[in-house]
């Protein structure tokens, strides 16, 4: 079991009953993160110590690290959502509160695991999605401010995107290209998905992929261009209507192999949430069958 001990809306103690009924469930070894990236050496130290389950106890990027990890080996992945949106746990059926994610984990143990594919940018994988540009810098602004992400969850990124957009002077002109099988596109944001939704608000699904499909390839929604004025409409589409990938300014491509974003200078990157060094280009592919997890046939 791999936990993070600073993930976003537990407490300690809520934590610590969680770890408590996985010892008396499981026969583990219990390790805590201790900063961002240290999931990934610890659970491909559990694969070299032979561990067939690895059960990791946390958010989004928490769950990556240790996807990570286990990707291309032997090992099965478990999770117990203990994060914000938890975006990969619920495309699995894993159920949000712990106790009863632990009960399914333990039904779901007697069943062979799924395999299931992962999307990668560059040599990193990502089970959800990976971005380019202006979601990436409100990823990382929710990192700066890991006090505020617990406090106030999943509105604390809605707030930083429109803390981001606003102090870029209101509009973001096109600064990327994004490169594929569907052409050249000068594009201002990418989202590369394997899985869906984007993320959650109150409860309710964010879709900017509204055909991706963990069985398909990945899908891409792009904006061309951003009018912090045309926010409200955005939100409206992509949480009401349903519709925001038929504007004029979205690019989608569904069900796709490889494509890559270039720039001439470097843009900000990030995969499942966790932010990733700026580069001035990035590619992404698809890798089936990449992960074996708990998770219903």
């Amino acid at each position: 079991m791999i936990v993070n001990p600073n993930a976003g809306r537990l407490s300690k103690r809520a934590r610590d009953e969680v770890v408590d009924v996985l010892r008396s469930r499981f026969r583990i070894e219990a390790f805590a993160t201790s900063a961002r990236g240290t999931g990934i050496p610890i659970a491909q130290d559990a694969v070299d110590s032979g561990a067939n389950l690895v059960i990791a106890f946390g958010g989004d990027g928490h769950v990556n690290e240790v996807a990570n990890g286990l990707a291309g080996t032997h090992a099965v992945l478990g999770i117990v959502p203990g994060g914000t949106m938890n975006v990969f746990a619920r495309a699995l059926g894993v159920p949000m509160d712990p106790m009863l994610a632990i009960d399914h984990l333990v039904e779901l143990c007697e069943r062979p695991p799924v395999q299931v594919p992962l999307g990668m940018m560059d040599d990193r994988y990502f089970t959800f999605s990976a971005g380019c540009g202006f979601d990436a810098e409100a990823a990382a602004r929710v990192e700066r401010y890991v006090p505020s992400k617990r406090r106030f969850g999943e509105i604390f990124f809605y707030w930083s995107a429109f803390r981001v957009l606003a102090g870029s002077y209101r509009r973001r002109a096109p600064s990327m290209t994004l490169k594929g099988p569907f052409g050249t596109i000068p594009v201002s944001m990418a989202i590369a998905s394997n899985a869906g939704p984007y993320a959650y608000l109150a409860g309710r699904p964010v879709e900017i992929a509204p055909r991706v499909a963990l069985d398909a390839g990945l899908d891409v929604f792009a904006l061309k261009t951003m009018r912090i004025e045309a926010l409200p409409m955005y939100a409206w589409r992509v949480i009401v209507s349903g519709d925001l990938v038929e504007h004029p300014d979205v690019r989608y491509e569904h069900d796709q192999s490889e494509f890559e974003v270039v720039s001439e200078v470097p843009f900000s990157r990030h995969v499942d949430g966790e932010p990733l060094a700026p580069a001035t280009s990035a590619r992404f592919c698809i890798q089936r069958d990449a992960l074996r997890v708990v998770a219903p046939r």
